[in-house]
């Protein structure tokens, strides 16, 4: 049975230190878990009070490599994470994130920190944080999905709007979490690619999973070749191909899950 993970925040928990207090991450200068993610450290509410007109929101937007937002994850796939904080008349933004399962253990791993961003650990616990105070909010990074069976993802992140005046009021903290269910298909649902698309314009062709898609004709001569992300749709025209038959081969890309396999279809492009 596949591991479920249930969300919860705590609200209005009194610490005495603070995300933006530690303008280069909390993380880094305190070595402190302040996520809220199950066995974190209090939340940061003494020093970001959350009473404070700046009125900060967190959101966490996961996207898959289509630039479309997830709504699950497959086992190795590399998704990019927005982790976004706003407010009211906010100086400066911060943030401290992280990705776990239901048994508290690391979910996958984070990668490639965008700008203001960190990757940091307190302890065993991987942490993604603000390494000096963001005026846009948005902070990012990559993020690979573990290994097939892991079960449920939650991410969990907190956000600071604060006015940058080094008191310990007047900022404004928010908490959110979000989670991520594993893709769970049915082995014989795992076809690579959708049955192709035909008609006297050509062929079009959406892949499942990142791979190279070839269409080759009888002589053995290839008439297309192209790299595709999983659900990109492909349309390629009758004039690339000419009419007659035509033999496509789809190969999921090295390091997809492993129940994709590779699949060919002979086509006849109509005259």
């Amino acid at each position: 049975m596949k591991n479920k993970i249930a969300i919860a925040l705590s609200v209005a928990i009194i610490s005495t230190s603070g995300l933006l207090s530690s303008s280069n991450g909390v993380a880094e200068v305190q070595d402190q878990d302040r996520t809220g993610a199950p066995g974190s450290a209090e939340a940061c509410t003494l020093c970001h009070d959350p009473g404070s007109s700046l009125n900060a929101a967190s959101s966490i937007i996961v996207m898959d490599s289509s630039g479309l937002e997830a709504d699950s994850w497959v086992a190795g796939e590399t998704y990019d994470v927005n982790f976004v904080v706003t407010g009211t008349g906010a100086a400066g933004y911060g943030f401290q994130a992280t990705a776990v399962l239901t048994n508290g253990s690391n979910a996958g791993d984070f990668t490639n920190p965008g700008s203001s961003t960190q990757l940091e650990s307190v302890g065993s616990r991987h942490i993604v944080e603000h390494n000096s105070p963001s005026t846009t909010g948005i902070f990012t990074a990559t993020w690979t999905a573990p290994t097939e069976g892991s079960g449920d993802v939650g991410f969990y992140m907190s956000g600071i709007a604060a006015n940058l005046l080094d008191g310990n009021n007047g900022d404004s903290h928010a908490a959110t979490a979000l989670a991520l269910p594993e893709n769970d298909m049915a082995v014989n649902d795992l076809e690579s690619m959708n049955q192709p698309l035909i008609s006297a314009l050509g062929v079009t062709l959406k892949a499942n999973v990142d791979g190279n898609l070839s269409i080759y004709d009888l002589s053995g001569r290839m008439n297309f070749t192209s790299s595709v992300y999983s659900q990109e749709s492909v349309t390629v025209n009758a004039s690339e191909l000419g009419n007659g038959i035509q033999i496509i081969r789809f190969t999921p890309n090295a390091g997809s899950r492993s129940n994709y396999t590779a699949q060919t279809w002979k086509i006849i492009i109509p005259s």
